[in-house]
């Protein structure tokens, strides 16, 4: 079972070196944040989750966009809070409630397999329901995973210099459907991820 005490110890052991060695190209980034955000329209309340160091954020500030970032690493809220334009960083375990108030924002977003180090079976369920809880009616829960099949051929990941390690967990199209039934909920597969998009009606 992965719960947040061994996540916490793999993220701050690979935190120094996150941006160097483990952050998409940005070749790679462009495309990624451009669907994004044409999907959120703007400028929107942005939940992130697992926002580690940022590498994102300056996608979406530029487009006007208010983020707020979850981690459950210090180390990496530390470092995300270096960069010019620091965004507020709660330091949390997401899989154990979302630290937002009701109907609080505009959308929900995992990015980079965030969502690949699942505490239990029925983590997804229970993130679905705390997910529609803070999003405002017609929000929208935009996710990138591993499919089963990636997560079959790489079933834990072991960092090189720290000797850090976690387990990886995937679940199918299907099974997100089902664990985000209360949404309308689109999944889209393609090169070893999934794309999920779920909207609070």
């Amino acid at each position: 079972m992965i719960d947040s005490e061994t996540t916490r110890r793999f993220f701050d052991a690979i935190a120094p070196r996150y941006d160097r060695v483990y952050a998409r190209a940005r070749d790679e980034m462009r495309p990624r944040m451009a669907r994004l955000l044409a999907l959120l329209g703007g400028p929107r309340d942005v939940l992130d989750l697992g926002v580690g160091t940022g590498p994102e954020l300056h996608h979406l500030l530029d487009a006007g966009h208010r983020v707020v970032g979850v981690d459950v690493s210090e180390k990496m809220i530390a470092l995300c809070n270096r960069r010019a334009r620091p965004i507020r960083c709660v330091l949390a375990d997401f899989w154990s409630g979302l630290p937002a108030a009701d109907a609080s924002f505009d959308a929900v977003v995992a990015l980079f397999g965030t969502l690949a180090h699942p505490p239990g079976s029925s983590a997804y369920e229970r993130l679905a329901r705390e997910v529609f809880r803070v999003l405002r009616p017609g929000g929208v829960f935009y996710a990138e995973a591993p499919t089963p099949a990636w997560a079959a051929a790489n079933p834990s990941f072991v960092d090189e210099a720290s000797g850090a390690r976690i387990d990886v967990v995937a679940q199918d199209a299907s099974a997100w459907r089902r664990a985000f039934s209360a949404f309308d909920v689109s999944a889209s597969e393609d090169d070893g991820e999934i794309t999920i998009v779920a909207r609070r009606s």
